[in-house]
């Protein structure tokens, strides 16, 4: 069984802004960012055309020199 986690989803739009999702995975499906429950059914779904990025919150991130 998958953990859930928060994404944090940012929008090109300035009025969108941010989103926090609660999700155990982020898939990409075609033209669509797809985030999935720990039982795989759908929590979220976002155009990619209208997204600016998506990251997990509390992920360490690695350095890089």
């Amino acid at each position: 069984m998958m953990t859930e986690k928060t994404y944090v989803v940012r929008f090109k739009t300035p009025g969108l802004s941010i989103q926090p999702v609660t999700a155990a995975s982020a898939e990409i499906h075609d033209e669509h960012i797809v985030l999935l429950d720990s039982q795989g059914k759908l929590v979220a779904r976002f155009s990619l055309d209208i997204i600016e990025s998506w990251s997990v919150m509390g992920i360490p991130q690695a350095d890089h020199e």
